[in-house]
């Protein structure tokens, strides 16, 4: 099958860059979107890769994000108890 899209250029740009950071063509990258979408099965490497590139985009160090996991933990386990 063949399809044409016609995109704006900053969407195609922003797919052409995801595409090379894949080391993917344009086209390879929007066929594995499409097989992905069609199969309806993400893997979790899927799932988390937007909450990783904004953790790493952060610039906060990984102690200090294990110290801000283990206090969101916390408040979540004191919230449950006075549920309770």
């Amino acid at each position: 099958m063949i399809v044409t899209l016609e995109l704006k250029p900053e969407i195609e740009r922003t797919l052409r860059e995801r595409a090379l950071a894949k080391g993917k063509n344009l086209d390879g990258y929007l066929i594995d979107i499409i097989e992905k979408d069609a199969g309806g099965v993400r893997s979790l490497d899927e799932i988390l890769e937007p909450f990783r590139r904004e953790v790493d985009e952060s610039g906060i160090a990984d102690d200090e994000f294990a110290e801000f996991v283990e206090a969101i933990r916390n408040d979540i386990h004191h919230m449950k108890l006075r549920q309770n």
